[in-house]
């Protein structure tokens, strides 16, 4: 894909909101980017000959989508501007909502030899269970992913009562700007890609005051 296509799905993305489709013409949509009705006609043709964009001619016009090759790309452009904007000892914040879970956590936060790493790598025993929080904004979602990028605290497997258990990548977090905690994530997990498990030395829900469907705020150190 070329440095100069670009700009017009970056357009069509904000247009369509990613998810949509656009109606326009290549006069309007050269218009609006400052280029000839000709540049934006050959630009939408070379986005949909690589499989960017997809386009149904109507009268007047064309109805656009972006495909799923399309987002990929402006997922990982996304991606990359946030690792050249976030420097060391940045933070990353993300918002989500409080759902509950199915009591798993608790178990796996008090298997001993994760709570000594706990105590190692990030400084406090954890209140046994997890908070769940559940991202629902698309920008929140890649964040978490982007989250990948940077080193964490790493717990090592282990076994218990005849069960082994597998590495944990933990990440210090501020809880609401008020509460210590940690994102972990787990190697081993059932929840989708967008729930993060939240740990804290108190119990988040009773400290925070809240409840199942509310908003939290997670800023994490990276």
């Amino acid at each position: 894909m070329k440095d100069s296509h670009l700009l017009p799905l970056l357009t069509l993305a904000k247009k369509g909101k990613i998810k949509g489709s656009v109606y326009i013409s290549s006069k309007d949509l050269g218009k609006e980017l400052g280029v000839s009705q000709q540049t934006a006609s050959r630009w939408l043709k070379e986005l949909e000959s690589i499989g960017i964009i997809e386009r149904d001619l109507v009268k007047g016009g064309q109805t656009i989508t972006i495909t799923e090759q399309g987002k990929n790309y402006l997922k990982t452009f996304f991606l990359d501007l946030c690792e050249l904007f976030n420097k060391k000892n940045d933070e990353l914040t993300i918002d989500g909502t409080i759902v509950s879970g199915i009591g798993e956590g608790k178990y796996y936060v008090s298997r001993p030899f994760y709570k000594r790493q706990f105590e190692e790598g990030l400084g406090f025993s954890p209140y046994p269970g997890t908070l769940n929080i559940k991202l629902t904004d698309e920008t929140d979602i890649l964040l978490r992913k982007f989250l990948d990028r940077y080193p964490s605290v790493i717990l090592r497997s282990g076994t218990d009562e005849g069960r082994s258990f597998g590495n944990v990548r933990c990440y210090k977090a501020l809880i609401d700007g008020k509460v210590e905690g940690a994102v972990i994530i787990p190697l081993r997990t059932h929840h989708p890609p967008n729930v993060v498990e939240i740990i804290s030395p108190k119990n988040l829900k009773e400290t925070l005051k809240k409840k199942d469907g509310e908003l939290v705020r997670i800023t994490i150190e990276v």
